[in-house]
């Protein structure tokens, strides 16, 4: 009995490893650099969007990094890039929030075009590298 399932042990220990642990994904790497009338974004966020995939990645020291694994499949997305000041409330233009003055979320250093109302393209494909750098005036 054992000398017959001697090659179908064989066989599947030849072919399981080929099937791998799922399908391969089709998710690329996106990098870039952010600048504000010339200057490296401090502290920021973008995000880029589409009909069928979305992701993130915090801006520092004026550079971005998405990996592979939480990057984008090739495609055409929109870009929004957030940088608050750190200093004016969003919800008003001149007092401190609360009462300890804390300041928890900030005015936009971005403009609408890049930000909230942004029209900011980029087209991510498998030729890569899929890096995207934005000088916003």
């Amino acid at each position: 009995m054992l000398r017959w399932m001697m090659p179908y042990c064989c066989m599947c220990l030849m072919v399981f490893p080929m099937l791998g642990c799922g399908p391969a994904s089709d998710r690329l790497p996106v990098s870039g650099a952010v600048t504000l009338k010339g200057v490296p974004i401090d502290d920021g966020i973008i995000e880029f969007s589409s009909a069928t995939s979305r992701t993130g990645a915090p801006i520092s020291k004026g550079k971005y990094d998405i990996s592979a694994d939480q990057g984008l499949p090739p495609g055409v997305y929109k870009v929004v890039i957030t940088a608050g000041d750190g200093k004016t409330p969003a919800d008003s233009p001149d007092g401190l929030p609360g009462p300890t003055g804390a300041n928890i979320v900030s005015k936009d250093r971005i403009p609408p075009e890049y930000g909230s109302n942004s029209k900011q393209e980029v087209t991510v494909s498998k030729k890569g590298p899929n890096k995207f750098d934005f000088a916003i005036p």
